[in-house]
Order: structure tokens, then C-alpha cells, then sequence
């Protein structure tokens, strides 16, 4: 199975480096964050991946604004739009799924839900219409709030629209909601780091309190085929100074999932 991590992992590398490190360290692709929250290059991160010999697993949309796509404001309206660019960017550079948010969180604060999902609703249906159209497909992320998940899919129906499971937002916010047995036959993606619980570290798997042979069994029992793939930087290894050094402990953790 193909292992992959996001293209952000904690250390200060140029983008290109980052690239070649991640190839060298054993995975074979690399989750792209499609927005300048860390680097402003982040267009010509397909060509870095690419160039490093890296696939491209998907691109995680812009997030911070997520909130907003359920209000009916200018800023809902501009936050439809970020997806929109995102996802046209995403056709244009071949890169074949994004990742995004329903909703967003800081820290462990939780957003409020909205009286009436239907603004963003109607938005997501024609984000979902347009990604058919740019044969891209939209993997949904559960956050804090199961739901939007539930709304989302509920009221939506399309092959181009799925899932990403992560594993450290289940494991703070909603410990008792099994996404893969809701949402299992979606899964395009997926997001694996780990916690104690009580905060989003976005730490490697096995450092937190997450039973991975849970997970490991669930997704055989899915016959999921697509990459395992970690969205973790480098919590609790911060003495580690050289970043092929934590790669190396990223990969191993990664095959310990697969071995479960």
C-alpha cells in the first residue's frame, strides 16, 4: 500500500526540499495544502512532487473561512468562491481531489450550528456540480460537528462527492461517532495522526491514545486501496533537528498501521 504525508510536517524547509525529503525518507506521495497559510509558492508545489518523483494524493482546500460558506453574507459568498478557485486550480494542475472543511475550529472551540443548513447547502451542491464538471473529486472532513457530515451527504448524491476520515478529530471532538462504518463506502482520503484526547496535536500515530488496530481493521474490512496517509508535524519530536530524521519515525509508523 502507498504511504503518503502531507507536504507540511513541522520543520522550516524550502518547498522543494521538503519534496525530495518526503521521496527520500520512503513515502511515495504527498498531501498538498492548496493556500499560502505556510508557503506562498504553493502552485508550483505539483511540479515540485512531481519533479521529486512524489504522486499527488489530493489538495487540502482552504479552511479557515469555512464557517462562513453557511451564512448568508459577503463572507459566505467569498468562502463559496475560495472552494470554487480551488477546485479550478486543482483541475488545472491535475491534481484529482480536494479535501475540505464543513466547518472550522480553533483549538479545541467549536463552531455553532446554524439555525437552517440551506445556504449551505445550495452552495455545496453547486460546489459538488462544478467539481462533476472539472472531473475533480470533493472529499469531505469530519470536524466537530457530525452533523454536517450527515446533512451534507444526506442531501447530496453524487460519485464525484466522498469522505476523508480523520483519525485526531474523531479522537477530540467525537469519540463515540464511527465514521467509517457511516461513511466508509465514501472514503477517498484519509487524515491519520494521533492525540491524548484532550487537543488536536496532529501528532504520529501511536504517541497519542487512538487504537490503530481499530482503524487498520476497519479499513481492511472496506478494502480501502488508497494511500495511508498522515497529516501529522512533528509534536512531541521537537528535539529531533533533522527532518529526514522524523520522516524516518513517520514512515515506520505508517507501516505499523498497514502491518495491524
Amino acid at each position: 500500500m502507498n504511504l503518503s504525508i502531507v507536504d507540511w510536517f513541522g520543520y522550516n524547509l524550502p518547498p522543494r526540499d521538503r519534496m525530495r525529503a518526503i521521496k527520500e525518507a520512503g513515502f511515495s506521495g504527498v498531501m498538498l495544502l492548496w493556500a499560502d497559510y505556510f508557503d506562498k509558492d504553493y502552485k508550483l508545489f505539483p511540479e515540485y512532487a512531481r519533479n521529486a518523483g512524489l504522486i499527488i494524493d489530493n489538495a487540502h482546500a482552504p479552511y479557515l473561512n469555512a464557517n462562513h460558506l453557511w451564512e448568508d453574507t459577503i463572507d459566505g459568498q467569498e468562502a463559496y468562491q475560495e472552494i470554487i478557485t480551488c477546485l479550478e486550480d486543482c483541475a488545472a494542475y491535475t491534481v484529482s481531489t480536494i479535501v475540505m472543511h464543513p466547518e472550522n475550529k480553533k483549538g479545541t472551540a467549536t463552531v455553532s450550528l446554524p439555525c437552517d443548513f440551506s445556504i449551505g447547502i445550495e452552495r455545496m451542491k453547486r460546489i459538488v456540480d462544478i467539481a462533476e464538471k472539472l472531473n475533480v473529486n470533493v472529499a469531505i472532513e469530519n470536524m466537530s460537528h457530525p452533523e454536517y457530515l450527515e446533512r451534507i451527504f444526506r442531501d447530496i448524491q453524487s460519485e464525484r462527492l466522498g469522505f476523508c476520515f480523520d483519525s485526531g478529530h474523531c479522537n477530540v471532538f467525537t469519540p463515540n461517532v464511527d465514521f467509517l462504518a457511516l461513511y466508509g463506502d465514501k472514503l477517498m482520503a484519509l487524515h491519520l495522526h494521533d492525540n491524548d484526547g484532550s487537543g488536536d496535536w496532529h501528532a504520529l500515530p501511536f504517541t497519542g491514545n487512538i487504537i490503530w488496530s481499530d482503524i487498520a481493521s476497519k479499513l481492511k474490512k472496506l478494502s480501502y486501496e488508497g494511500a495511508i496517509a498522515l497529516e501529522v508535524g512533528n509534536t512531541k519530536f521537537e528535539h529531533i533537528e533533522k527532518p529526514e530524521e522524523f520522516l524516518k519515525l513517520a514512515v515506520e509508523s505508517a507501516e505499523r498501521i498497514v502491518a495491524k
